[in-house]
């Protein structure tokens, strides 16, 4: 029994690794003074350095670094809103397109349930809705936590042994607004820097031999750094120190690497 649970929710949190992006080496710097939170230009680009954090210590490696960049493209509208398209390359080749908008003292990414850049096992995605929608991820005016995603899934089944095992889970996102002040990050002072929190909560339960048996809540967490007349400054996603209770059984502990994302340069057209 113990095995089985184990297995189940070691997959459950090596589906949220690290999925590293880079790319372009123009070392243009152009600060602007439009007092915008999030420039979104047509041109502009960022290009970070991406460290992993240690599973076991939580600490960077810096033996673990690679670079990214994003470049953003032309403007369409999806599903209502103005979007802007964002290139993202590693080793100067195109990985993915990202898109972004903005409304207002909010920003918005038209996201799969998980936020680009943190990638999923195959088995996660049959367990995650996998369905594109817009996500408030930034909110500068807001002064208490809000809901980006609320929802459940059924019907899902883990294959373990040769048996198919029923799965059940509600699944939460939400936002809050932590501070604003100056971030120093490679040495460069970044006023007016916005933090934001994003919190993944899993409220798994599984069923055997006909009994659903529920679980401790798993929370995984998300930190990202927004600049006004700069956009994204930095991320983090923590290393993961997970603790699964199941009533009856010895905790089950699993620790999985994170990463942090940093603003190296970029050019503001």
């Amino acid at each position: 029994m113990k095995s089985l649970l184990t297995s189940v929710f070691i997959i459950i949190a090596m589906g949220f690794s690290l999925g590293i992006s880079s790319c372009s080496d123009d070392t243009t710097t152009t600060p602007t003074t439009d007092n915008d939170n999030m420039p979104l230009k047509t041109g502009s680009y960022h290009v970070y350095s991406i460290t992993r954090l240690d599973s076991l210590t939580g600490n960077p490696d810096p033996s673990s670094v690679t670079n990214d960049s994003m470049v953003i493209g032309t403007s369409s509208i999806k599903e209502g809103k103005t979007a802007f398209a964002f290139d993202v390359f590693r080793n100067n080749e195109k990985i993915r397109t990202d898109h972004y908008s903005k409304e207002g003292q909010t920003v918005w990414g038209y996201w799969q349930f998980i936020p680009p850049g943190i990638q999923l096992t195959d088995l996660i995605n049959a367990i995650v809705p996998q369905t594109r929608r817009w996500s408030k991820f930034a909110d500068f005016a807001a002064t208490s936590q809000w809901i980006i995603a609320d929802t459940s899934i059924t019907g899902v089944s883990i294959p373990f042994n040769g048996q198919n095992i029923p799965l059940t889970s509600a699944i939460t996102m939400r936002g809050k607004k932590v501070a604003t002040a100056t971030e120093v990050i490679k040495g460069t002072s970044f006023p007016n820097t916005t933090k934001f929190e994003l919190t993944l909560t899993l409220k798994p339960s599984i069923t055997l031999f006909g009994t659903q048996i529920p679980v401790d809540s798993i929370n995984v967490k998300q930190f990202v750094w927004i600049a006004q007349n700069v956009g994204i400054v930095k991320e983090e996603f923590p290393a993961l120190d997970l603790r699964v209770v199941v009533p009856g059984l010895e905790p089950i502990q699993f620790k999985g690497d994170g990463f942090v994302r940093e603003l190296l340069r970029y050019s503001i057209k």
